[in-house]
């Protein structure tokens, strides 16, 4: 690990003062960090009229104090009654046969008991049971799209290519951001020829999920089946901002940019994807390509031995060992 290490240091320093990248891209790892997871029910006025007009006690014809009942105790609901209260005006109540005489004020210590009839609390609905024997449920429209993709899935493994993507395009008409069945569905237009269906599919989902980083890579990807190397990398190089320093990302970007004859600025990212990964032999013999282009033999040399002791397939072996006994003739 620590040879590897010193030697990235190493590639570093030899093309710190040749490297053409421009300054936005020669620190891959600071690049735009910046940039990107009721209620009080109040009753109305009626009630406190009632408890108000309670002050005044109405006599019968023998004058006698009415005695005051016992004031009934009262739970207010918590919802709200489906009709208001109806509180009775003192000028609805009809005149006795005599004058009745007010009685004198109890004295602040005895104060005046209100009865204040008991409200009924509006009943709550309850929701009719299903039938026995049978569930009743609603899927969201993301779980309708899941079961959608996943029906695709099938399809595709029996060879039914042209249902399945039916079955895609129809889960993102019920879900756009499934991003799963876009994925899918692009992959599955490219396989068919369908070129531009499918770069119109996965430009759709940049717009609406623009930290894809799957997406950007699918697109560029497309471009390179249509043989437009120079659009590919452009679609690379607009995901920078949201890359930071993702391997798979950098080590794309830098493969396209090598076919690109820019072996400065592929240095560059296979290094930021190699301080994520140390140990890709992968990405190590692309980076020993670029160093080699760029005559840092030494620097070659060491990419391709490191990228042989962790192993490569059999082709890609076999082109490592060729580069390494030229770089040490």
């Amino acid at each position: 690990m620590s040879l590897v290490n010193q030697m990235l240091k190493d590639i570093d320093k030899r093309h710190a003062a040749s490297s053409a990248t421009p300054a936005s891209h020669k620190d891959l790892q600071g690049v735009i960090r910046s940039a990107f997871p009721w209620h009080t029910l109040l009753l109305g006025g009626g009630l406190v009229a009632a408890l108000v007009m309670a002050g005044v006690v109405v006599f019968k014809g023998k004058r006698e104090p009415v005695p005051v009942s016992a004031p009934v105790a009262v739970q207010l609901p918590i919802v709200v009654a489906s009709a208001p209260v109806q509180v009775a005006s003192l000028a609805a109540v009809s005149k006795p046969a005599e004058q009745p005489k007010l009685v004198e004020p109890p004295k602040p210590e005895e104060p005046i008991k209100a009865v204040v009839p008991a409200l009924k609390p509006t009943p709550t609905l309850i929701e009719k049971p299903a039938p026995s024997g049978s569930v009743s449920r609603v899927l969201t429209a993301e779980q309708r799209a899941e079961n959608l993709y996943l029906d695709a899935v099938e399809r595709i493994r029996q060879g039914q290519n042209s249902d399945a993507q039916g079955a895609l395009r129809r889960a993102l008409s019920e879900y756009p951001l499934h991003h799963a069945s876009r994925q899918l569905l692009a992959r599955s237009l490219l396989e068919t020829g369908q070129v531009d269906s499918a770069k119109t599919m996965l430009r759709d989902g940049l717009t609406l999920a623009p930290q894809r980083l799957d997406f950007y890579m699918a697109l560029a990807q497309a471009s390179l089946v249509g043989n437009d190397l120079e659009a590919a990398i452009k679609t690379m190089e607009s995901g920078l901002p949201v890359a930071y320093d993702n391997a798979e990302f950098h080590a794309l970007l830098a493969n396209l940019l090598q076919r690109n004859s820019r072996h400065d600025e592929a240095i560059q990212h296979f290094v930021t994807s190699l301080r994520k990964q140390p140990d890709s032999a992968n990405v190590l013999l692309g980076l020993g390509i670029s160093l080699q282009e760029k005559k840092d033999k030494a620097s070659a040399a060491e990419a391709y031995q490191r990228a042989i002791e962790l192993g490569l397939s059999p082709s890609l072996m076999q082109f490592a060992q060729d580069r390494l006994r030229q770089l040490n003739r």
